[in-house]
């Protein structure tokens, strides 16, 4: 199991571990497109969470970085570095460096680097997207590049290290990727099957199947299929994604019709709306996903909640996929619960035990 992390005020202490394998810490890129030094993109992120991470002496992303690795190693957990994200300067940056040879060169010894020093166990690349067949070359070059770096450090040549590639849904951007060469250099591809949802139609965010009178054109049995079939990717290097996040809406009459919506963390759902009870559970079956409507109001929520796991869960057993990835951990948090990760403890449940 891959996980995702960090953006609200969610601390390595409050990590269950026992329920992870993997965690991408994130993001960093390159300071410029032409500067291959690493850099954390959103250091003002810990700036302003400054309080709630009271025992953290070096209030930096390394600073974080070291005590995650401690709490993580301590349990067999891996820590990789999370690379470029859904920003576009993150992601412009590397397209840069990666076309270059000289720039791609001391890129990949600074990520060899801040592993030595610090114990990191491998990068996970989130490139969201390649735009061209020399974008999917250029990537390519960059993981053999880094996995010869890895074998060739006299620090990690003994030590299993990690590379990891977030793909699209589907071929619209999949298709500039090699994944027969891909698949020699790279240990899983996490396809993010989870943004399908819509700020003017209430439909569901990340529906296991394809429910087209409703709307959700596409869904996660298509994107899982696509991969499988149409690109020949071992299942044993899939790792499915799935949200701990989802949408609100407003306005609501009927699933399918249109409604006023936006994205909202799993936890901000539950505790504005599912935990007050006045929301009624219902069930899509086309989609196998559940849904949650408050008639009074006129709203809707939808999110993976843990049955919506369960049935996930289920679903990547079936087709042997090597695990999930989640987007991301600390929006499932529910602060002051008797769980506070009850959604990481179903994946955990159902997937590693």
């Amino acid at each position: 199991m891959q996980l995702l992390s960090k953006y609200y005020g969610y601390s390595y202490n409050d990590i269950n571990y026992s329920n992870v394998t993997h965690i991408d810490f994130g993001f960093m890129t390159s300071a410029s497109a032409s500067d291959a030094t690493l850099v954390y993109q959103d250091q003002a992120n810990i700036t302003a969470q400054t309080n709630y991470y009271g025992d953290l002496t070096d209030k930096s992303f390394i600073g974080y970085g070291d005590k995650l690795l401690a709490k993580a190693h301590a349990a067999n957990v891996k820590v990789l570095i999370a690379l470029a994200g859904g920003t576009a300067t993150g992601v412009t940056n590397l397209q840069a460096i990666f076309a270059n040879t000289i720039l791609r060169g001391q890129f990949v010894s600074n990520i060899v680097t801040l592993c030595e020093q610090k114990g990191y166990d491998g990068i996970a690349l989130d490139y969201e997207y390649p735009t061209s067949n020399t974008d999917g070359l250029n990537i390519l070059t960059f993981m053999q590049d880094l996995r010869i770096a890895f074998v060739k450090s006299t620090v990690l040549k003994n030590k299993k290290m990690y590379t990891t590639l977030a793909v699209a849904t589907g071929d619209w951007a999949a298709k500039y990727y090699d994944f027969t060469s891909l698949a020699k250099c790279v240990d899983w591809f996490s396809p993010m099957t989870y943004e399908y949802g819509s700020d003017t139609k209430a439909i569901i965010n990340a529906p296991l199947y394809q429910n087209s009178a409703i709307g959700n054109t596409s869904s996660v049995n298509d994107a899982i299929s696509y991969y499988l079939n149409t690109r020949g990717v071992n299942p044993l290097q899939l790792v499915m994604g799935v949200p701990f996040y989802g949408w609100q809406y407003s306005n609501y009459t009927a699933l399918g019709a249109t409604a006023t919506g936006g994205a909202r963390a799993t936890k901000d759902i539950y505790n504005d709306n599912i935990k007050g009870g006045t929301f009624t559970e219902m069930w899509d079956a086309t989609s196998q996903h559940t849904y949650y409507v408050n008639t009074t109001t006129h709203m809707m929520v939808v999110y993976d909640d843990t049955k919506d796991f369960v049935t996930k869960s289920t679903y990547i057993k079936a087709k042997g996929l090597k695990g999930a990835m989640i987007w991301e951990l600390s929006r499932g948090f529910v602060s002051g619960a008797t769980d506070t990760n009850p959604y990481l403890t179903a994946l955990g449940n159902n997937l590693l035990r």
